[in-house]
């Protein structure tokens, strides 16, 4: 029983780790996308309602 411990410490470990990798990387790939839409939605409305 005292084996299975160390191993459960480490995959809660490894678990915990792989959620926060991937949170960054989703937050890292997700924000500039809708950062990205959220301007060109302004600057598509800005245009079209604006002509120059």
């Amino acid at each position: 029983m005292t084996d299975q411990d160390p191993i459960r410490d480490a995959l809660t470990e490894a678990g915990t780790g792989l959620l926060r990798t991937l949170r960054i990387i989703l937050l890292i790939i997700v924000v500039p996308i809708v950062l990205m839409g959220a301007v060109g939605m302004l600057f598509f409305a800005l245009g079209g309602t604006v002509d120059h």
